[in-house]
């Protein structure tokens, strides 16, 4: 009884997380455009430390910031860091219950040294039991058995790997497995990687699997030293490791004889989200994270887009204008260089709007894009209404429908209008995660309520035993 309880317990919760965040796949890390910006050929970039790994990548998610990187082109072999896209595609197409039977191919269809596990052909676990095994133990009949459970042949789901990778921005990976094992066909980059993370992370079932620091699955399948108690591999989720780092959020490890050690890890701090990805890696590749960790925390600092978007556009006048960007997009620069150092155009779109203004404006640091926004602005007087209608008709559109109003400008932060009034209103969804996760919780209670109505009948019982003899 108190197996099964725990077991339900943990698919409950999950469940509980992706329902009241019925956002579990909108509550979105990062801006939501995943597109990156390299500008860190700067001359005043900061110096970044020495590691060991051959391939590394370090990018910054609110700002599409590539921090550092390290060969992050070069092709290299992921390992068991494989097994995060395999999750994600497994949270995607199945349900946290779902029964997974393993097969004779998912037990012995192993390289040797790749399995170490006591499964039996026709054992069934949960969706949520193979995950933790998948992401915290990184077992690899696991990552078999799912395969064929979402795909029905290791192959069919290598393309649905594929083409998974390919959509979340991966230009130069092609995996054939779902779990990383040698393969020189099954490869990828540091910056692929990125990517591939960055997606996973959009779920929050991912990053609650990800992150977990210890699963114990007892009567399940035993390891072959005879422990079914697993600690996450990723030792800087461990707060008692010598590694331990409390912004780490979520990774996962890899190794093999091909890949080297690997190691994917998502942190966050003072309100930047960074992906660091090693890869061809030795032993030092927590180090070399940490290392790149701190170099992302201690020597860059955000600026939300809406506060450097400049109300004071040349090409439009001196006109007072109310505007709005993208609340979840920043810009990344070296701590202590000013916002107002960069320059910046901005291309007006066609609008009916009498009394608005529709664009999109780029920031620049040393002549390099670093970011752009699409800007809605509503014009503060009817006078300035005609000023801004002249400034459109005087451009020459571009062909995609914009007209380069100005070449650069000082970019300058605004201040935020007072008395702007922000209140955040319920909506339909929030209510009913609300209720649902209401109902989950008497769910739960009522069953801890039961287990002590039976325990305390169990002591009764014991106690007439006694005063019967």
């Amino acid at each position: 009884m108190k197996k099964r309880f725990w077991g339900w317990l943990w698919i409950l919760t999950v469940a509980a997380i992706c329902i009241f965040g019925a956002e579990s796949v909108s509550a979105a890390v990062g801006k939501s455009d995943h597109t990156l910006y390299d500008y860190s050929s700067a001359e005043d970039w900061p110096e970044a430390p020495e590691i060991t790994a051959g391939s590394a990548y370090l990018i910054e998610l609110n700002s599409g910031a590539v921090l550092y990187s390290k060969d992050g082109d070069a092709q290299s072999y992921p390992a068991s860091t494989t097994k995060i896209l395999t999750a994600l595609l497994v949270l995607e197409n199945c349900e946290l219950d779902e029964e997974v039977t393993f097969s004779y191919n998912s037990i012995y269809d192993i390289e040797d040294g790749g399995h170490h596990y006591e499964f039996q052909e026709g054992e069934v676990l949960t969706v949520s039991e193979c995950l933790q095994f998948l992401l915290v133990e990184s077992v690899n009949e696991v990552a078999y058995a799912l395969a064929e459970h979402v795909a029905g042949s290791v192959d069919a789901f290598a393309e649905l790997m594929n083409e998974r990778a390919a959509e979340l921005g991966a230009t130069n990976t092609h995996f054939t497995n779902p779990h990383g094992l040698n393969d020189e066909d099954h490869y990828t980059t540091a910056h692929d990687m990125a990517m591939i993370l960055w997606g996973c992370i959009q779920s929050e079932a991912f990053r609650q699997y990800a992150s977990q620091t210890e699963v114990s699955l007892s009567g399940r399948a035993v390891k072959t030293d005879g422990f079914n108690t697993y600690t996450n591999h990723h030792l800087m989720l461990i707060p008692t490791s010598e590694y331990y780092n409390s912004s780490v959020v979520c990774g996962k490890t890899g190794y093999t004889s091909l890949a080297g050690n690997t190691l994917v890890t998502y942190a966050s701090q003072g309100g930047m989200d960074v992906i660091c990805i090693i890869m061809q890696g030795s032993s030092d590749r927590f180090e070399d994270t940490q290392k790149l960790l701190d170099y992302a925390f201690d020597s860059f600092s955000l600026t939300p887009m809406s506060e450097a978007v400049s109300t004071n556009l040349s090409g439009l006048g001196s006109l007072s204008l109310v505007t709005d960007v993208e609340e979840d997009a920043s810009l990344c620069l070296p701590t202590g260089v000013d916002i107002s150092s960069l320059t910046t155009e901005f291309a007006v779109r066609e609008t009916e709007e009498a009394d608005s203004v529709l664009g999109v404006k780029t920031w620049y640091y040393q002549g390099m894009e670093i970011g752009s926004a699409t800007v809605q602005m509503s014009l503060a007087s009817s006078d300035s209404s005609s000023e801004v209608s002249e400034a459109e008709t005087s451009e020459t559109p571009d062909s995609d429908g914009t007209a380069e109003v100005s070449g650069t400008e000082s970019a300058e932060a605004d201040e935020e209008a007072d008395g702007k009034n922000s209140s955040d209103s319920w909506n339909v969804m929030e209510i009913v995660a609300l209720v649902l996760l209401g109902i989950l919780l008497f769910f739960l209670l009522a069953i801890l309520i039961r287990l002590l109505q039976n325990h305390n009948r169990r002591k009764r019982k014991r106690h007439r035993r006694r005063r019967r003899y």
